[in-house]
């Protein structure tokens, strides 16, 4: 026997009742989370993209005031159409890659010392 507060399904708008509680006792599972706000993921966001920002800046500075050094090869044609030069790398591009290289040997030792968090 059903009890009274539960439909049973005879109909359309009964199997409508049915999946509305079945679906009302899914949603009391979790407790509730009061709204908050993560102030360190946000510190971590905007210094992210303050840092993204000044690396952009001073990539485009260096690369407009740096003159071109000799040639370290002649121009490549392909075909006629398509040209490449090859050029010593800047200091500035082999220290973000450094950088780079660096940020992500963190990331894989960290997560594999401590687990991936997230």
């Amino acid at each position: 026997m059903l009890s009274a507060g539960m439909p049973s399904g005879e109909s359309p708008q009964h199997a409508q009742q049915y999946y509305h509680y079945l679906q009302g006792h899914q949603e009391t599972l979790q407790v509730p989370a009061t709204w908050q706000v993560h102030w360190l993921d946000l510190a971590w966001l905007w210094g992210f993209l303050i840092a993204l920002a000044i690396v952009t800046v001073l990539w485009i500075w260096q690369y407009r005031s740096t003159r071109q050094k000799a040639n370290l090869y002649p121009v490549d044609s392909f075909g006629g159409y398509t040209t490449e030069l090859a050029g010593p790398a800047t200091v500035f591009f082999l220290l973000f890659t450094l950088l780079l290289a660096g940020w992500a040997i963190a990331l894989i030792v960290g997560h594999l010392v401590w687990g991936q968090k997230f």
